[in-house]
């Protein structure tokens, strides 16, 4: 079975984002944030078929959404200024592109 630690490594490994700075969010809520707010990024990786979708939740907060090649999603709650720091530099591999409205 899957411990805690082990998706915190596996999601440290493969996400963009910097987990150590993240809250993560039970899916029922961070689906529901989801549903209801305006996507503002997105980065995707195509060797690892995985993507990360930012939503904007508050003017200082997002919620990232990121999601395997076979649809697991895992919801994070991150400080704006550390997901902006990361889509400015694009990490080696993940392409950003802009969300659409």
């Amino acid at each position: 079975m899957a411990t805690r630690e082990g998706e915190q490594s596996f999601l440290a490994d493969r996400m963009p984002l910097p987990v150590d700075a993240a809250q993560s969010l039970s899916w029922a809520l961070g689906s529901e944030i989801a549903a209801e707010k305006p996507e503002c990024a997105r980065l995707e990786h195509a060797d690892w078929s995985c993507s990360v979708t930012v939503f904007e939740a508050t003017p200082n907060t997002v919620i990232a959404r990121f999601r395997t090649a076979v649809g697991r999603e895992s919801f994070f709650g991150l400080a704006r200024a550390d997901v902006e720091d990361v889509l400015a530099r694009a990490p080696g591999g993940w392409q950003v592109t802009d969300a659409e409205r």
